[in-house]
């Protein structure tokens, strides 16, 4: 994670309004940072976190805390749900050439609509303070914010909670299958000592 200069960064997705207000106002208060934006080194394309990005940029900051990768990398993946994560056969709705195209050109996305898939945890501590983040003046980031109702944000996190949900049986089913391989193992070893 480095300290990076915020205009050498590129949205690609449009951010809800309330969500952005929670999320500010959390930021805020907590007077600092807790992890980073990730962007490709490459081309700046904010590839998680837009809506602290969008945040940083109404509040003027000048410099915020980035995680740079090489989104060339093949264990870097993308799709459309959390699903994609471990299901790599198939269409995920969305390929790494369009996700480039999009945020070079600033025909950015609907919020939400990318999920990246990274090698390593997303959550990385960043834990830097905002005041010790240069700021300028806010800007107008009126053109990144989504033109939807409540209802239709919470709807959206009710689809989100619903993937989470999915996702987690998918993890349950691979510990099972996991422990199931691993009682097998240790029957085989039991079966050859006795050899």
């Amino acid at each position: 994670m480095i300290i990076y200069e915020i205009n050498k960064l590129k949205p690609l997705e449009k951010v809800y309004p309330n969500h952005l207000n929670i999320l500010s106002n959390m930021i805020i208060n907590s007077g600092k940072v807790l992890s980073p934006i990730i962007a490709d080194k490459e081309t700046g394309i904010v590839l998680d976190g837009s809506h602290r990005y969008i945040f940083f940029l109404k509040e003027g900051y000048q410099k915020i805390p980035v995680k740079l990768i090489d989104y060339k990398d093949e264990n870097i993946r993308v799709g459309t749900h959390l699903m994609h994560r471990h299901i790599i056969d198939g269409d995920p709705g969305i390929s790494k050439k369009e996700v480039i195209k999009r945020g070079l050109t600033g025909d950015i996305y609907p919020p939400r609509t990318t999920r990246h898939f990274f090698p390593f945890r997303k959550n990385i501590s960043a834990n830097v303070k905002l005041s010790d983040l240069p700021k300028g003046k806010p800007l107008d980031i009126s053109n990144f914010i989504a033109n939807v109702s409540i209802e239709e944000e919470i709807n959206d996190n009710y689809k989100y909670l619903n993937e989470i949900d999915f996702e987690m049986d998918e993890i349950i089913k691979y510990l099972d299958e996991i422990r199931l391989t691993k009682i097998y193992l240790n029957k085989q070893i039991k079966a050859m000592k006795k050899q």
